[in-house]
């Protein structure tokens, strides 16, 4: 048995029509005939028989569609191994849409433990992550995802940042109620955390105005630093980022918190690199957590 012979087989199951099968695999038909048929001699079994002017499975071809297909797939899988063996310094594509401040030690730990492995981190390219041309991705969702295809890495709470001017320095903690009338500095109100915060602040009843967008996480801080308004950001967003002359109030209020997620194309074969740097950063963060090292204190 071929695998030329299983696609043959499994292209002619799909549409039930030997000569329509014939056309899409440029064959004669003959030829393709003589492939089924020599199929069927080997197994020992009829495969389709005839309908009108279709031909559909028989029972035995129906058993043999599914393994087909789990042959085919294994093949597959098998020729990707090898290929991978071949490219081990393939850069590791990492797509990253939060946690910015996160990645350099990360990277450097990673690095330190697999110097033979090359990442490539491809920050916010909407192109890319809606071809999927990545091998992993680090996103933010406040749904939990799928666990066939994600690992929650982490729960990243908002915060809002002030200036150090600003009255409600000192609070510690505040209801979103005290934030009526200031500027809100952030991101594009349709991007996904800007929606998320436009929502929460209209189920408050909380009316902010929004003078500056910005999606340069260094540049919100920036501008809450010279007084030109507050943000409310999540709070590893500016994890390694100098405060001095700002502070991080929590919210009182129930507001929805991201989860910071390791996602990766389900049902694809991984080549060996990014299996050992996926399984790496969901370590890392574990690791981080047991030793409460994500827990720091807000200013």
């Amino acid at each position: 048995m071929e695998l030329y012979e299983l696609r043959y087989f499994i292209k002619v199951a799909e549409l039930e029509h030997m000569t329509r099968a014939a056309h899409e695999l440029n064959l004669s038909e003959p030829a393709l005939s003589r492939v089924i048929r020599k199929l069927e001699e080997e197994l020992g079994t009829k495969l389709f028989t005839r309908r009108g002017r279709s031909i559909v499975l028989t029972e035995s071809g129906s058993a043999l569609l599914s393994r087909a297909h789990e042959l085919l797939a294994r093949a597959e899988d098998i020729r990707t191994e090898l290929q991978g063996i071949q490219q081990i310094r393939q850069p590791v594509r990492l797509a990253s849409r939060a946690a910015a401040s996160l990645l350099p030690e990360l990277l450097e730990r990673f690095h330190a433990d697999s110097p033979d492995v090359v990442v490539n981190v491809i920050q916010n390219d909407n192109a890319i992550i809606r071809n999927q041309e990545y091998d992993l991705m680090i996103g933010g969702t406040i749904i939990q995802p799928p666990k066939s295809s994600s690992a929650v890495l982490l729960e990243d709470p908002f915060r809002v940042l002030v200036p150090k001017t600003h009255p409600l320095v000192g609070e510690g903690a505040i209801e979103l109620r005290r934030l009526e009338g200031d500027n809100l500095i952030g991101v594009s109100p349709n991007r996904f955390i800007g929606s998320i915060i436009d929502q929460t602040l209209e189920t408050f009843h909380v009316h902010m105005k929004r003078c500056i967008y910005s999606d340069d996480p260094l540049m919100i801080r920036n501008l809450v630093e010279r007084g030109l308004g507050v943000a409310i950001i999540p709070a590893y967003t500016l994890r390694d980022i100098d405060k001095q002359n700002l502070c991080e109030l929590a919210i009182l209020d129930p507001f929805p918190s991201l989860h910071l997620v390791l996602s990766w194309k389900p049902e694809t074969y991984q080549l060996e690199p990014v299996r050992r740097f996926r399984k790496f950063v969901i370590e890392y963060f574990r690791r981080l957590a047991d030793s409460g090292e994500l827990e720091r204190p807000i200013p």
